[in-house]
């Protein structure tokens, strides 16, 4: 049983949990919203699905708004306003109105679960947080945001 955490009341505003099976567009809402932000920041479980998200922007915005940071690519131009990561290279000094973290399941994972664990608890957007994943952690986010 995991102990109560009780965060600030300031910690869940702006925080919304997406969670369901998969293929049915999660990510493509968190794109979306993004989109609409105008700057942020979101953060996938693997470098090609980051490398997917990434060419998506970079058709809708172009190459010059748009960086990818994994643990093997550096993509960072000058002019990047949305920035697509690994969860693990997260940027985590750049303050955005915007943050999405897709498959937060992965937070049980014994081997890479502190990341996720840590960005899920910690990372937000100055004006909407999205966390993404399975249906399975409703209770988890409860527990650990809530409101």
């Amino acid at each position: 049983m995991l102990p109560p955490v009780l965060p600030p009341p300031m910690r869940a505003r702006g925080v919304t949990a997406v969670l369901g099976p998969t293929n049915t567009g999660k990510t493509h809402l968190a794109i979306e919203r993004l989109l609409g932000h105008g700057a942020g920041i979101i953060g996938l479980p693997l470098r090609l699905l980051a490398r997917e998200v990434y060419n998506k922007l970079v058709a809708r915005v172009g190459a010059e708004f748009v960086a990818l940071i994994t643990g093997e690519e550096k993509i960072k131009p000058d002019k990047a306003r949305y920035w697509v990561a690994t969860v693990e290279a997260m940027p985590r000094d750049l303050d955005v109105p915007f943050v999405a973290l897709d498959e937060i399941q992965i937070a049980a994972d014994l081997e890479r679960g502190h990341v996720f664990t840590d960005r899920l608890l910690n990372r937000r957007g100055s004006a909407e947080t999205l966390l993404l994943g399975a249906a399975t952690m409703r209770p988890i986010v409860e527990r650990l945001i809530p409101a």
